[in-house]
Order: structure tokens, then C-alpha cells, then sequence
């Protein structure tokens, strides 16, 4: 073997490929040179390797393809921990980002999501860029491109959900650049040409690690059919404003929020989805639903341990056996759950066997699935992301089985959809470079992250006097 590139070898692991065999290579080894996967193979070391290749010797770890959590909330890291009831929580959440977040407070979080993600084998996220009921902090690209610019410094890969507010506008926003959190009126013409300069300034940064999407607002058929003459144009020119600009910009557009035939009433009565369209929650789902899936080429994110897992269900075993592209949201942080996509394969498999009082209503294999090829697929990545083969990018998760909750070492697929938490994660590579090693970050000071999310936090709750 003569390299002509820099390779390193992922050793004495047990390799779980996801590739589509479901086959495991409980002794094996994966090489990889210039961000790519070049072989996967049996046996702890490859038979021939060129002498400068750095070894990485895994211990007998499970090692996987990166993890891909299709549904987060920036800005969450730094509100997750205001508590309180849900409805309160959201409401707060809402004027924190509209009224008293700053540049910092958008960076500072972007770092500690990013820590948390990659210590959690997360090697790409979704997340939308605000919260609460559609509160999106979109009227300026200062604010991505301060959360952006820390996602380009860790490593990690993310697309980016930059969305409208719900009408009716203008909407209020405070700008603490000069220390004095001056008011401004923003308008829906605003944000759409802020998410339009953050995708011409954005998408492919990071050498294609960073992309941006596009969202509006879910509308169900009921609230808009009893909305006045007045709110329903606003609604229907807030969602032509917005699949005129998918469609411009060549974008996706991911939404949050669907249930109970909001999938059908948003496609035939406003045109919307297509292949790129990748829709959350999706609780309830009526036929007629499905069947626009089924039709439109969508993609949906199943997210078990969100709130609306309380309120609904989500079909995902019948999604995935209809042949559609179905993934894993955290839809964290926030003050009852976090970004540990272990734990969110755990509750996909609790929440369908609870659902059918089935603990085979969906298996190992599939929950896993979800969480790394599926996502892939429902964002058009498949053909580089997802799985452990060659050609594909070298996006790799070793989990370390050397603790009791893992042990007896068998059944490697079990252990980690039922046993393994993000703790467990011992090494991370993303696009061939390697950003954890034996647990600890190799270009993140974790300390320095933590003590800057603590200062913006508290700015942050001076401001809105919490």
C-alpha cells in the first residue's frame, strides 16, 4: 500500500457498519485517509499498513457511524435550566430570544451545545435557530453567524434551521450591541432577506460541514379555518414568502411541529414539500397524511423524549416499513431532556413498545438506524453520510463497552440502543479528523466553554430580570 494521503487506522474495534447487512464485525478495523472511509475489514488491524499511519487502538470498542439528531433548538443550552411549567417555560423562552439575548449569549451557546454533541458521539445536528412558539432570531445575520462560526471551530457538522415568525408582524426585537437593548420592528420581508444573506454567506463553510435550511411555521387546518380574513392572507403569504425562498435558494425546508393532518392541509392548500421538505414530530398522523409522505417524497424526524410524545403518537415502525426516509430528534435541550442521542434510542423503542404493549414493535437495529443512516437519508446525504463504508466520509463514534452497565460484551446493537448513554463515547472523528480521544476533546477547552456559558446565563437573566 502506498498512501498518497494521510491515513489513520480505527483498530481493535467491534465494527458495527449500519450499512444496510445489519452484519457486525466483531473483530475489526477501519482505515481512513483524507476525510474518507478507504476500507472496512475483519481483524483487529488491517494485513498491511503504511508505516506512517497513526493506529488508533480502540480497546475493543463499538464503533459506529457518527450519530445525526435531526431536531434541536439553539439557544435551549442556555435556557434549558429556567424550569418551571412547560407553557411558562416556552413563553419564557420566547422573550428571552426576542428581548434579551445577545451576540455572546447566541455563541456562548452554540459552544456548549457543540461540547455537549460531541462528547455525546453527535457528529450532526439540526437545530432551529429559536424557539418557544416560532420566536426565530432572524432579523440580523450577526446572530448565526456568531452561532456559526463556533460550529466551524469544533469540528462538527450542522444544517442550520433559519425560520420566520408566525404573523401577524411586524415583530419586536432588542438589540444589545450598544449596551442599551434598543427596539426595532421586524418585518417578514426582514427576516426573509436575513436567512437568504446566511445562506449565501453560510451553506458549504466549514469545507461543507455547514448548511443551512429554511422553515415556517406549521398551520393546522382547524386554527386556520376559524382565523379571520386578516390572519389567514398573512398566513398564506408568510408560507408563499417562504417556499418561494426554498425554492430560490435551493434549500430545504424542515418544520417542527406536525400532528393530526397538518401534513395533508399544508401541502394541498399551499403547494408546500417536495423530497427536500424533512418534517418533525408528526404525531397522530391521519391516512391522508401518510399518504402525502408517501407522495411528496418527505422525510420525518421521530423524537421520543419531546413534549409532544406526551400529547401524541408517533407512527415511525409504520413510516419506515412504507419506505419512508425517517430519523431521530433529541428536540433538546431543554429542562426534561438533553442532547444524549443514546437516550432518545432508548425512549424511540419504549415509546413504540409502551404504544402496542409490544417490546417488539421495533427493534434494535431499526432505532440505531434512524439514529445514523435514516437521518442521513432524510437530508440527502446518504450517499456520503450514515454508514461505515467506503467512499463515504469518515464521520466515526467508538463507544466503549469497559463499564458494567455494558457488560457482559455481547450483542452489540442492544447495548447500545439499550444499555450505552452519551458518557460511554470514548472517541469521535469527523470528516477524518479526530475531535474526542479517550473521552476528552482534542480542539475544545471544555472548561473555558462551561465558564462562558455561565457568564452569558447569567447576562442573560439580569436582562429579563429572572
Amino acid at each position: 500500500m502506498t498512501p498518497t494521503v494521510a491515513v489513520s487506522i480505527l483498530g481493535n474495534a467491534v465494527v458495527v457498519p449500519v450499512d444496510g447487512t445489519r452484519r457486525v464485525i466483531d473483530s475489526g478495523h477501519v482505515v481512513v485517509g483524507d476525510g474518507a472511509i478507504l476500507s472496512v475489514g475483519a481483524g483487529p488491524w488491517p494485513g498491511e499498513s503504511p508505516p506512517q499511519a497513526e493506529r488508533i487502538d480502540l480497546d475493543g470498542a463499538i464503533l459506529i457511524p457518527g450519530l445525526i439528531d435531526l431536531h434541536l433548538h439553539a439557544g435551549h443550552g442556555l435556557t434549558k435550566n429556567l424550569g418551571g411549567p412547560v407553557d411558562n417555560w416556552m413563553a419564557t423562552v420566547g422573550d428571552v430570544y426576542a428581548l434579551h439575548s445577545d451576540v455572546e449569549f447566541w455563541a456562548a451557546d452554540a459552544a456548549l451545545q457543540a461540547l455537549e454533541r460531541l462528547k455525546g458521539g453527535t457528529t450532526l445536528a439540526v437545530p432551529f435557530f429559536g424557539g418557544g412558539d416560532n420566536v426565530m432570531r432572524s432579523e440580523d445575520p450577526i446572530y448565526a453567524a456568531a452561532h456559526l462560526a463556533e460550529i466551524e471551530a469544533s469540528g462538527l457538522r450542522e444544517v442550520l434551521v433559519m425560520g420566520v415568525d408566525r404573523p401577524p408582524f411586524p415583530k419586536t426585537r432588542r438589540d444589545w450591541r450598544r449596551g442599551s437593548g434598543s427596539e426595532r420592528a421586524i418585518s417578514l420581508a426582514d427576516q426573509i432577506a436575513t436567512i437568504e444573506q446566511v445562506c449565501a454567506s453560510w451553506r458549504g463553510a466549514a469545507d461543507g460541514r455547514i448548511d443551512i435550511a429554511v422553515s415556517a411555521p406549521v398551520v393546522g387546518e382547524p386554527a386556520f379555518r376559524e382565523a379571520d380574513g386578516d390572519s389567514r392572507i398573512a398566513t398564506q403569504d408568510m408560507l408563499a414568502a417562504v417556499w418561494d425562498l426554498v425554492r430560490r435558494s435551493q434549500s430545504r425546508l424542515i418544520q417542527d411541529g406536525h400532528r393530526e393532518g397538518s401534513v395533508a392541509f399544508m401541502a394541498d392548500a399551499f403547494g408546500l414539500f417536495d423530497e427536500r421538505s424533512v418534517l418533525a414530530h408528526c404525531i397522530d398522523l391521519t391516512e391522508a397524511d401518510i399518504a402525502t409522505f408517501v407522495g411528496r417524497g418527505a422525510a420525518a424526524v421521530y423524537t421520543p423524549s419531546s413534549l409532544m410524545a406526551v400529547f401524541g403518537y408517533c407512527p415511525a415502525p409504520r413510516l419506515v416499513a412504507a419506505g419512508l426516509r425517517v430519523g431521530l430528534g433529541t428536540d433538546g435541550p431543554a429542562p426534561d431532556r438533553s442532547l444524549d442521542m443514546f437516550r432518545t434510542m432508548f425512549m424511540a423503542h419504549r415509546h413504540q413498545a409502551i404504544r402496542w404493549r409490544d417490546p417488539s414493535a421495533i427493534d434494535a437495529w431499526t432505532v440505531l438506524e434512524m439514529a445514523t443512516r435514516g437521518g442521513a437519508a432524510a437530508l440527502g446525504l446518504a450517499d456520503s453520510l450514515g454508514s461505515i463504508e467506503p467512499g463515504k466520509r469518515a464521520d466515526l463514534v467508538a463507544v466503549s463497552r469497559r463499564a458494567a452497565h455494558l457488560y457482559p460484551p455481547d450483542l452489540p446493537v442492544e447495548r447500545l440502543v439499550f444499555f450505552a448513554h452519551a458518557g460511554d463515547v470514548s472517541h469521535v472523528m469527523v470528516d477524518g479528523r479526530l475531535l474526542l480521544r479517550g473521552h476528552v476533546p482534542v480542539n475544545m477547552d471544555a472548561e473555558a466553554v462551561l465558564d462562558r456559558a455561565a457568564r452569558a446565563y447569567s447576562m442573560m437573566k439580569q436582562r429579563a430580570e429572572i
